[in-house]
């Protein structure tokens, strides 16, 4: 069957390969399929190919995360890196250096490639169909337009500035500093790569430290979105503005639609647009519903993926917006039908454990850092200082907004709550990541420059984490600091039953009796429990114990009430002791 289907996948290919539609000048390779099929020998090394790169991305992105606690998708970059021309090279490895041939039919002659850039080929190609479409799919399902609403003008601030004052801060800095190196029309390519912001990893940093009940933290989620949502915009508008030649004669793979001028390109623009969103509120809710109806609901994730690249080819062969673009509406508008996410858990887990693990390892294959100069260097720490300085400046014009407007001292931001704000805001991630490999193989930006964006966004995957412990430190000092003003009871360890458990157990009381919400934070090995509503701090301490700070009065009455609590658990078990004695006797 996997025959079958890698015969299917290449027929394809080559199919793609002839047409001057969509492809241009490739051609088909003469002799590639026989009726005997592939080379069996070929498909074998084509798979130990894959093989070595998907376990040296996985097994070299782990190391780096426990070594260097790096985020996932900048160690996977990162082992992609040193499996490339950087370092080891696995392409040049002889296993791997078989020539493929080429026969042009129009002139005969035969060109050779070898075998290892054939399977990088389509490794990319796989990639930019599949994987690149389900990030910005996945994206797209994950924007709930409510939660959007609700997150308030603070979080819809900071997102839309989040995105617009990084392009407008790195294309001054090219432009101005690095005319020599970049045109104006590649600065603004620049920024529009730096706009977007990752949602996942300080998601992951947040709810690895628990921090997710900080006001920062849930702004934070609000604002990537919209920080995303608004960077996709600018690459289409950006993508248009390149077909219809308002920046003058440019040499771009973007084709540009055959009636030529502005006008015409706003009206595709806006008629593709226009069925984007007719089609995908009405028709697809409807789809998928009548899927659950007939009881067939495991055709929901093919229809998933289905609608997923028409939409990507629509956008971008139709509307001239960016295919991305496409992919997001797509799964936007899932989300309405499918509100159990079925597609997601179906798709996600291959896409997480092969497919985005390939891709991350590709994009590696195609960087060599060596070739980087001291000069190039130094750009590429400019760029990561306009990066991260751009994200907390705009998350700190927000909050000033928001403070100017709110005079209640509860409800000001703090510079410590706009720094960890902005932290959260500065990893690019695989949306930059994505945006940048489009512009790239599109001709936008060289080689070169694609490398320095690369490493620029890998920094700032590994700078973000960083920025958020230094914030948390200070944040959990200042916490402590201000309990210290407080009424303090210290209860110390717990040697019979554990401090930790017996820590749980009044915890799991106060939520049980009271229905009171609770917030943890922790910080390096500590634990505070904030009791909403009330003013009262429980702390558990590796050295000094329990220790509960705040208002006598609450402090004791959440006492008594943890008191009866165990007592009358404790007469249960003693009751059961006495009947299980009885029935000895």
């Amino acid at each position: 069957m996997g025959i079958y289907f890698f015969r299917i996948v290449v027929t394809l290919i080559l199919f793609f390969f002839s047409s001057d539609l969509l492809c241009g000048s490739f051609s088909i390779p003469e002799g590639a399929l026989m009726s005997s099929g592939l080379d069996t020998s070929f498909i074998a090394h084509f798979t130990l190919f894959i093989a070595l790169l998907l376990s040296g991305t996985i097994i070299l992105g782990k190391l780096f995360k426990i070594i260097f606690r790096l985020p996932v998708i900048a160690g996977q970059i990162l082992g992609g890196i040193l499996l490339g021309p950087s370092f080891f090279n696995i392409k040049q490895l002889r296993l791997f250096d078989a020539p493929v041939q080429f026969v042009d039919k129009l002139s005969g002659n035969i060109y050779s490639l070898a075998s290892s850039d054939f399977f990088v080929l389509f490794i990319l190609l796989i990639s930019s169909a599949l994987t690149v479409s389900y990030l910005l799919w996945v994206a797209g399902h994950e924007t709930n337009i409510k939660d959007i609403i609700k997150v308030g003008v603070t979080a819809t601030t900071a997102g839309v500035l989040g995105a617009v004052v990084p392009v407008v801060a790195t294309i001054f800095t090219v432009y101005f500093f690095l005319s020599q190196d970049f045109s104006y029309i590649q600065s603004i390519a620049v920024g529009v790569i730096f706009a977007a912001t990752s949602v996942s990893i300080p998601v992951a940093m947040l709810f690895a430290r628990n921090k997710m009940s900080l006001r920062s933290s849930k702004a934070t989620l609000g604002a990537a979105i919209i920080d995303d949502i608004v960077a996709v915009i600018l690459l289409s508008v950006f993508v248009l503005s390149l077909q219809s030649g308002i920046f003058g004669r440019v040499i771009t793979k973007f084709k540009a639609h055959s009636h030529g001028g502005i006008g015409s390109s706003l009206v595709y623009m806006g008629t593709s647009l226009l069925i984007i969103i007719i089609f995908g509120y009405y028709v697809i809710p409807f789809v998928i519903r009548w899927f659950r109806a007939k009881k067939i609901s495991h055709l929901i994730a093919p229809f998933a993926q289905v609608m997923m690249f028409v939409y990507f080819a629509f956008a971008e062969l139709f509307g001239g917006l960016a295919g991305i673009t496409g992919a997001y509406f797509a799964g936007l508008f899932h989300r309405r039908g499918d509100v159990r996410h079925r597609a997601e858990k179906i798709i996600s887990p291959f896409v997480n454990t092969f497919l985005l693990p390939l891709f991350l390892g590709s994009v590696g294959l195609q960087i060599d850092v060596s070739v980087l100069s001291l000069y190039e260097w130094a750009i590429v720490f400019l760029l990561l200082f306009v990066a991260v300085f751009s994200k907390l400046f705009a998350c700190y014009i927000a909050i000033g907004l928001s403070n100017l407007v709110r005079r209640k001292k509860d409800y000001r931001w703090s510079l410590l709550d706009g720094y960890l704000f902005g932290s959260s805001m500065v990893a690019r991630g695989e949306v930059g990541l994505v945006i940048a490999t489009v512009l790239n193989g599109s001709k936008v930006i060289t080689p070169e420059q694609y490398i320095i964006c690369v490493v620029v966004i890998i920094l700032t995957t590994v700078a973000s984490p960083i920025m958020i412990s230094c914030g948390f430190y200070y944040h959990d000092k200042k916490d402590i600091d201000e309990m210290m003003l407080d009424y303090t009871v210290k209860f110390g360890l717990f040697s019979g039953i554990g401090t930790t458990q017996m820590f749980n157990i009044i915890i799991t009381t106060i939520e049980v009796q009271n229905e009171m919400r609770t917030s943890v934070q922790m910080s390096e090995g500590r634990k505070i429990v904030h009791l909403e509503g009330k003013n009262v701090k429980i702390i558990l301490c590796p050295e000094e114990g329990i220790v509960l700070k705040g208002n006598k009065a609450q402090i004791y009455d959440i006492l008594n009430m943890v008191r009866q609590y165990i007592m009358h658990d404790v007469e249960r078990l003693s009751e059961r002791i006495d009947i299980e004695e009885e029935s000895k006797e």
